[in-house]
């Protein structure tokens, strides 16, 4: 019996354009199910922070397919249902239903997930393309992150399903594959229908092999080479720039930067266990707050003796906290601090000025991930024998050092500003 759409007799194989999205999704849904199941068991740090924003981006892919393969199932007429069973029929039926649910609810729940998780992180589809969290509230989260988890096996589940019914009606002769392949003859059905299918499926492995731009493990430097800053090739360049720029200070900061008074000379200092080096920035217009546990501070000063002090801080910057584990190994990774080759940070000041008793302002550079740029610290001094506190503030570009690429790199949502502030204990060394 031929069915008829609007009088017109219903066609023999599917549009062109269902068929290369027929199989498009199928091939994307068996790799995303693999690549689900994969995450955890990726390293920590940006090969998995990769992996994730990868699987999100297949996702919101298959979304935006799949209502496309809706569509065209809704609007372009289609060949007519395969005769059999009224129970195979209501089956057939059901596993259609389901895989379109599957389709479009796999990646909305996913959506929802990193909606409404405490850590909002900006997507961007394939780095390129930036998607909205949707406006729902985190009780959203845990039912949404429970019907992610189960589609893996569902969606596998279904796929066998489809493809076995597909296979027993091809094998009972009727020609029920032949109009999901674009080809014509028998033969060519046949091997244009395997090769496809094979291409479906290996998927599944392509997806547990798939790389994700890990680290490079840290090569250790020469002792010698260590603690100084590392340098691109423009570094000494912007080192000559700050030079010639803290040259350029007024002339009262200048004098107030060579008053010396007689016999009085700089002291060096040690830092006092318990000091905080801090920093803060802004995502999507929450503040992310964080620290470094591991520094250490040379410091030669004396509010006497400016001209001769000299402040010389490192910074391990695989020591960076903010209260997420998952976010820190971020900070580390090659976006944003780049810790597999430039390990250190690191902040020298040679040049001082007084603003006002016990308030001063460093004139120094920062070597941060390869870059060299002028940064001025501001400070809080308070001097007692020899004992002393001092707290400050320090504000700069992120971008101008390169933190933050990719997704990152733009600062509407994460903030290009990042303010720098410590507090530190110290006494005076003979």
């Amino acid at each position: 019996m031929t069915t008829t759409t609007f009088g017109a007799a219903a066609p023999r194989r599917y549009a062109l354009g269902a068929i290369v999205l027929h199989w498009a999704i199928a091939a994307l849904l068996i790799f995303q199910v693999s690549l689900g199941w994969r995450l955890e068991d990726l390293p920590e740090g940006t090969a998995q922070f990769a992996g994730y924003q990868f699987h999100k981006s297949v996702g919101f892919l298959i979304l935006a397919l799949s209502l496309a393969r809706l569509a065209i199932r809704l609007v372009v007429r289609r060949p007519a249902p395969a005769e059999g069973a009224p129970a195979v029929k209501l089956l057939v039926k059901v596993v259609h239903v389901l895989l379109y649910a599957v389709m479009i609810v796999g990646p909305l729940s996913g959506w929802i997930m990193i909606s409404t998780s405490k850590i909002r992180m900006q997507t961007m589809v394939f780095g390129s393309l930036p998607m909205p969290n949707l406006p729902l509230g985190q009780g959203w989260n845990a039912p949404a992150e429970t019907i992610h988890g189960a589609l893996g096996l569902v969606t596998l589940g279904l796929f066998v399903l489809h493809v076995a019914g597909a296979l027993r009606h091809h094998f009972m002769g009727d020609d029920l594959m032949g109009r999901m392949v674009p080809s014509r003859t028998r033969q060519g059905l046949t091997i244009g229908t395997a090769v496809l299918l094979v291409l479906v499926i290996g998927m599944f492995p392509l997806a547990r092999i798939w790389p994700f731009g890990a680290a490079a493990p840290a090569v250790a430097a020469p002792a010698a080479e260590a603690s100084g800053p590392a340098v691109d090739p423009d570094a000494e360049a912007t080192a000559a720039v700050a030079d010639a720029s803290a040259d350029a200070m007024p002339a009262d900061d200048a004098s107030a930067a060579a008053s010396t008074a007689p016999g009085v000379r700089a002291s060096d200092w040690r830092v006092a266990p318990g000091g905080k080096l801090g920093f803060r920035a802004t995502y999507s217009g929450e503040a992310v707050v964080g620290s470094f546990s591991r520094w250490d501070a040379k410091i030669r000063f004396a509010p006497e003796d400016l001209e001769h002090s000299t402040l010389r801080v490192t910074i391990d910057l695989a020591s960076a906290a903010s209260g997420d584990a998952q976010r820190d190994d971020m900070l580390k990774g090659d976006g944003f601090f780049h810790t597999a080759a430039h390990p250190q940070a690191v902040y020298t000041a040679s040049r001082f000025r007084e603003q006002s008793p016990g308030h001063y302002v460093a004139q120094g550079t920062l070597s941060l991930n390869g870059k060299i740029r002028p940064v001025p610290l501001a400070f809080v001094l308070t001097v007692k024998g020899d004992a002393a506190d001092a707290h400050g503030t320090a504000s700069l570009s992120r971008s101008a050092f390169a933190v933050g690429t990719g997704e990152f790199a733009g600062t509407d949502t994460l903030l290009d500003a990042v303010t720098v502030d410590f507090a530190l204990k110290a006494r005076r060394q003979p």
